[in-house]
């Protein structure tokens, strides 16, 4: 152990950089979870965190909410199916909305005007977030609850929000809850219905873009989404999790992303093995006396491991602090925030990992005879 200490002073500057070379391949895994986190919860909080356990979808939208349109009726043969406990229709629509009391991007406006993604249900049904943060779901006319993205500002309670006309007071916010990395504000159905004929200029049928349902207890969300794709035509309905897997863009996405994990997992396996292993080789003659002296190879082994530990331990952390540095600094810009179980699981993967790569000098220093040290090259 002393000796692992003591060889890392005397070559402080080739460990420094190994160390460094670790801690930027963790910065970079790091920065690349949070954002890719960041942006898939901006895709599917809306379903992730809602109250629905079924979503049923029209057949011909191919699983996408932003093109289903339901047909009138369809919640009423949705209802009465067998371990349906309750139903809601659910509008989904973006609009231009204006924010009251935040600057103006015109200095001739009196509000500032942002795209909302407007959701339409039944405030106490399966349309909204099984969870709110502050306040309270909406329970009348012209009340709203609020969920944004990580790259939104959020709205506070109280806020008013003007939508095609019709006006909205912000009375709770949830968590992560938003559609298509938009402000997110989820309202009564008929307040969805208002807004989109006024934006049509016509008293129009509105139809539903989702049904969200809510089973039985004891029921299976996955059975009874089989059972009502078997018995109602024109419908496609999947369970809660089976639908945020089937978001346009959520799996192309999260593939991309892995790979890049792999690619940097790869790397910092290969740097470190590499290091240690020309390390070995290089400091042969000695490992060599300290085994005709008396050092087991145990002992040999275990100051390479303490080495591995202390340069991959210390270079993740190195790594880890800033990541969050950066990421707090740049919040504005990704939206993303380093959370504490991804740093723990990343810097115990690269631990592992680096234990792992160090085989290779491990192996060299297993097959060091003592007997070498009466040679002429061990003289």
């Amino acid at each position: 152990m002393f000796v692992a200490f003591k060889e890392i002073r005397r070559s402080l500057g080739r460990f420094s950089l190994l160390t460094l070379a670790v801690a930027l391949l963790v910065l970079l895994l790091l920065f690349f979870q949070a954002v890719a986190g960041t942006l898939t919860s901006g895709l599917t909080g809306g379903l992730e965190s809602s109250s629905a356990d079924v979503v049923v979808y029209d057949q011909q939208a191919r699983r996408n909410p932003a093109v289903s349109v339901l047909q009138p009726g369809v919640e009423k043969e949705i209802a009465a199916a067998p371990n349906v406990a309750a139903t809601s229709p659910i509008g989904l629509s973006v609009f231009t909305a204006t924010v009251d009391g935040q600057p103006s991007k015109d200095a001739a406006s009196g509000s500032n005007e942002v795209d909302v993604q407007l959701v339409g249900g039944d405030p106490s049904g399966p349309s909204v977030p099984a969870e709110v943060a502050e306040g309270r779901l909406p329970k009348a006319s012209g009340e709203a609850l609020f969920s944004g993205s990580s790259f939104d500002e959020p709205l506070p309670i109280g806020q008013r929000v003007t939508v095609e006309g019709v006006e909205f007071k912000v009375v709770g916010t949830a968590d992560d809850a938003a559609f298509n990395v938009l402000p997110t504000l989820y309202v009564p159905f008929d307040d969805y219905v208002l807004a989109s004929q006024k934006r049509a200029g016509a008293a129009i049928d509105v139809p539903p873009s989702l049904i969200g349902v809510t089973v039985a207890d004891g029921a299976d969300p996955a059975t009874v989404a089989q059972a009502l794709n078997g018995s109602i035509d024109g419908i496609e309905a999947l369970d809660r999790a089976d639908a945020v897997a089937a978001l346009p863009g959520v799996g192309q996405i999260t593939q991309s992303f892995s790979i890049l994990y792999l690619l940097l997992y790869i790397v910092v396996a290969l740097v470190t093995g590499v290091f240690f292993l020309i390390l070995t080789v290089q400091k042969e003659n000695a490992l060599v006396l300290l085994r005709a002296v008396g050092a087991s190879s145990r002992d040999v082994i275990a100051s390479v491991l303490i080495q591995v530990l202390v340069v991959v331990g210390l270079g993740a952390l190195i790594g880890s602090a800033v990541t969050a540095g950066l990421l707090a600094l740049s919040k504005d810009v990704f939206g993303a925030g380093l959370q504490l179980s991804t740093a723990v699981l990343t810097v115990g993967a690269i631990l592992v990992l680096g234990l792992v790569a160090s085989i290779g000098a491990v192996r060299r220093v297993l097959a060091i005879d003592p007997v070498q040290a009466t040679s002429k090259g061990g003289l």
